[in-house]
């Protein structure tokens, strides 16, 4: 790392963490990709790439639970680790941060809300709605 850099550098296929590890900070990525995947009966499955300025393990700040994913660097990235500490330090400064992390969480559920329903109709799955 360079003098004035911040986070920390990952070669192509480092972890950054695995799935079921304990978390209590998230992550922003400065430069590079991370890819987040899950554990499957087949392997593992690539949930998504995820480019700079995004961000990813925000969930272990909120609820202290143990990984719900896997994230490597993929072909190489610098990742800002923030902690819960200084998350709340930040967020206190200025809270658009917060508002930021949720609008990102937001996104992502809804964007997981649309992936199940296309699942669902290609396996033919009915919504409450359809039944009725």
């Amino acid at each position: 790392m360079k003098k004035g850099e911040l986070g920390k550098t990952y070669n192509d296929g480092e972890v950054i963490f695995n799935e079921g590890e304990e978390g209590d900070s998230m992550f922003v990525i400065q430069s590079g990709k991370v890819k987040i995947s899950k554990k499957v009966d087949f392997g593992d499955i690539t949930i998504t790439i995820m480019e700079e300025g995004e961000i990813f393990g925000e969930m272990a700040i909120f609820d202290r639970l143990p990984r719900s994913a896997s994230a490597v660097a993929f072909g190489g990235a610098r990742v800002l680790t923030v902690d819960k500490k200084k998350f709340l330090s930040v967020v206190n400064r200025d809270p658009t941060l917060a508002f930021k992390i949720f609008d990102a969480m937001s996104k992502r559920v809804r964007r997981l809300d649309a992936e199940v329903l296309k699942l669902k109709k290609q396996m033919g799955v009915h919504t409450h709605k359809e039944e009725k």
